[in-house]
């Protein structure tokens, strides 16, 4: 199983960051298409199409057979969580039929953009959208590939959905570019589905 050097979770180790605090619900419609707001960045209110707690989520739950047909996934399966990312934090793996690269999608429930900002450093965080959702990119090594491509998706207050995407392994012609092509399609997809939960 492929564990990941993420800056996200080194500088949280390193800082010897051991107080978690539990996100709380946003207010808001949960139920409907209207955007809802929280303060997971801080003091300004953010807009999504849905506040999700990912602590009752299950990632794998984000990607439909007709997602997997068309991202080209071979594979779609529950992984180990990892311990940093929190309690009650979930992941799911994903190959692609090609083998030029993986994915995961982990719940990350133990901090949220606040958090982000302060360990991997905001200069280092590109953002976007991703189906509505504020969202933040970022380019990793990746031990014995090309590199990896992260993007953070401001999923609720206090916890984000990270969408990992993995230049393969020995094949020279995987990208970190490749990586966040297919780490966007994938979140673009996951994230759709992530609106109606």
């Amino acid at each position: 199983m492929l564990r990941l050097a993420v800056p996200f979770v080194l500088a949280a180790v390193l800082t010897g960051c051991s107080s978690k605090e539990p996100g709380t619900p946003s207010a808001g419609n949960q139920t409907g298409g209207t955007p809802t707001t929280g303060t997971s960045a801080g003091t300004a209110p953010v807009n999504r199409p849905k506040a999700v707690d990912l602590k009752t989520l299950d990632p794998c739950s984000l990607i439909t057979p007709a997602a997997k047909t068309s991202l080209g996934l071979g594979v779609v399966e529950p992984g180990n969580p990892l311990p940093e990312y929190g309690d009650g934090s979930k992941r799911c793996n994903e190959t692609y039929a090609d083998h030029k690269y993986i994915a995961n999608i982990h719940t990350l429930v133990n901090g949220g953009v606040d958090r982000l900002k302060k360990t991997t450093g905001e200069a280092k965080l590109t953002p976007l959208q991703v189906a509505g959702y504020p969202a933040y990119l970022t380019k990793t090594e990746s031990p014995g590939s090309a590199g990896a491509c992260e993007i953070y998706i401001d999923a609720h207050d206090e916890q984000l959905l990270l969408v990992t995407g993995v230049a393969g392994f020995g094949d020279k012609s995987a990208t970190v570019d490749g990586a966040c092509e297919r780490a966007k399609a994938l979140a673009e997809a996951a994230g759709a589905v992530l609106a109606t939960k």
